[in-house]
């Protein structure tokens, strides 16, 4: 079994999503941090960087986490702004 496999099957259960820094900017890059358990029940805080907003939703659609949204189509665009006012 791949290293990267193992390590997903290995913290998928166990880890908790923590933190994300908020930014206005696309381009700005995005902290993260997750905590995993052990077998032992011990916690470990792990942080991360991802350079932009961008590259994050990249990751999440490439892994199945989002779907690509769908073109919505110029009715569609009315009924909303018509629900919305």
């Amino acid at each position: 079994m791949p290293v990267q496999q193992q390590r997903e099957t290995q913290y998928g259960e166990n880890a908790k999503f923590l933190h994300a820094t908020k930014t206005n900017n696309p381009n700005d890059p995005i902290q993260l941090a997750f905590s995993i358990n052990d077998e032992q029940g011990s916690e470990q805080i792990l942080m991360g960087e991802v350079p932009s907003s961008f590259d994050l939703y990249t990751v999440c659609v490439e892994n199945g986490w989002l779907r690509e949204p769908r073109p919505v189509s110029a009715n569609q665009k009315r009924s909303r702004i018509a629900v919305a006012s």
